[in-house]
């Protein structure tokens, strides 16, 4: 495949061909099924000959779901190395604007292109309380309508929601009767879960009537950082719970250093037993 398309480049070159575009088309190895590396490698060789621009593609590559993926792999490879000037999307659907959607997806992942606002949303986990599937759903449905390259997070517990997303412009995070809508990592509101999403998308269009300020009720703010402390898993590992331990051992292999550099030994006094004693020790 390769070797064809840099014999035809040559050729439209020395014919005089002002304008054109390389690209290459395969259906796979015999029974192999992989789309990606051929295309992946293909196209490598091919950016390394010649100084025209490149059109990716990976060609039947499948349904929706499977289309996708290669797609994104493939395409998401090449575009990560700098190679490639334009994309298509080919999957087994009547409806082509999935393949466009699914091409923005791709460029937007790599930060190639901002249009319209990204969404992120944890994975489920033991802690989750509310029925986060359809709240996702439903946000990222209503995200539809906007085109600014917001960034907006769904997190399943209150300790995630505050502290993975802080980044997020908006999120919201959830618990069994009620939930909290925050920005920047901040809180601004507690809200009943089943009003999570309408909520959250009044805070995003408030933000954009303000001029692109997000706007605080101290009142709100204080009632939402009431029921975040409530809520916190004070067993889940966070980034300042974690720099905390890892403090806590710190200090403690120091003192052991100490203590052994002068012939001692460390006694832990709150571990020690202390039933029976007539006496404890003092230090």
């Amino acid at each position: 495949m390769f070797l064809p398309s840099f014999e035809m480049t040559s050729t439209s070159r020395h014919s005089a061909c002002i304008s054109f575009i390389n690209t290459l088309k395969l259906s796979g190895m015999p029974g192999s099924g992989m789309f990606s590396p051929f295309t992946i490698a293909s196209n490598r060789r091919l950016s390394e000959r010649i100084p025209y621009p490149l059109h990716l593609g990976i060609t039947e590559a499948g349904t929706k779901y499977t289309g996708s993926l290669k797609s994104a792999v493939g395409l998401g490879t090449l575009l990560a190395d700098g190679i490639g000037d334009t994309v298509r999307i080919s999957l087994s659907t009547f409806h082509a604007e999935e393949e466009v959607k699914v091409a923005w997806e791709i460029l937007k992942a790599l930060k190639l292109r901002e249009k319209g606002p990204v969404l992120i949303a944890c994975p489920t986990c033991g802690r989750l309380q509310f029925d986060m599937d359809s709240v996702v759903a439903e946000v990222e449905r209503r995200l539809e309508a906007y085109e600014d390259p917001i960034e907006v997070s769904v997190l399943g517990c209150a300790v995630n929601g505050i502290g993975e997303a802080r980044h997020a412009d908006f999120g919201i995070t959830g618990a069994k009767d009620a939930g909290m809508i925050f920005s920047k990592g901040e809180p601004l509101k507690k809200v009943p879960t089943d009003q999570l999403v309408d909520e959250l998308f009044k805070e995003i269009d408030r933000y954009y009537a303000s001029g692109k300020t997000v706007v605080r009720d101290q009142r709100e703010v204080a009632e939402a950082t009431q029921w975040l402390s409530e809520n916190e898993d004070l067993s889940a590992m966070t980034p300042e719970r974690l720099a905390a331990l890892e403090k806590e051992k710190a200090e403690a292999e120091a003192q052991a250093a100490a203590a052994q550099a002068e012939g001692g030994r460390v006694v832990d006094e709150s571990s020690s037993p202390t039933a029976g004693r007539r006496f404890t020790r003092t230090g």
